[in-house]
């Protein structure tokens, strides 16, 4: 089976410094304390001149458009999300997302190359044995942005018209 990361699409002009006003405490969002925070937040963040709301916002936290949510409960439905909305207070514009956690995985092999220094990756490889039959996911062994996706679950994004996110093909040994 075949993997990717999905990450956001930098190329994108998107919002930025999103939780400027701290209305998500980033220490609450785990398993744990998620039923800590309210359902609903307004979260104040930049916007830039013709900037673009991509279905996928990986910092500060993982914010998820209402399309790309309805994929990700098909294949984990018992997924915790909260709503956000991002407001720009100075114009006005605004976009609804879902505010998620995503069980982090040790999924990387032994195989995985990192740079000279040892503080990045150059060739991200994935264990076959580890990842099993995990639709989506993130990263337990390093802060990388983004999430794994399964070839299916890729699909299904593509196929409900995903954008602003990036694909990279993983290797899975």
């Amino acid at each position: 089976m075949k993997y990717f990361l999905i990450e956001t699409d930098e190329k994108n002009r998107i919002p930025y410094n999103i939780n400027k006003n701290h209305a998500i405490d980033v220490r609450m969002l785990t398993r744990e304390d998620f039923d800590g925070l309210p359902m609903w937040n307004i979260v104040e963040m930049e916007f830039p001149s013709e900037g673009f709301f991509p279905d996928m916002i990986c910092t500060p936290f993982l914010l998820l458009s209402e399309i790309y949510m309805k994929a990700i409960k098909m294949y984990q439905p018992n997924i915790l999300f909260k709503g956000i909305k991002l407001w720009n207070k100075e114009s006005g514009i605004n976009a609804t997302y879902m505010l998620t956690i995503l069980d982090k995985e040790e999924c990387i092999s032994d195989k995985m190359q990192f740079n000279s220094v040892g503080n990045r990756i150059l060739y991200l490889i994935l264990d076959k044995e580890k990842v099993a039959s995990k639709a989506v996911f993130r990263f337990k062994e390093c802060d990388k942005n983004g999430i794994i996706g399964r070839m299916d679950f890729v699909e299904s994004l593509l196929r409900r018209g995903v954008k602003g996110i990036k694909l990279t093909e993983i290797e899975v040994a």
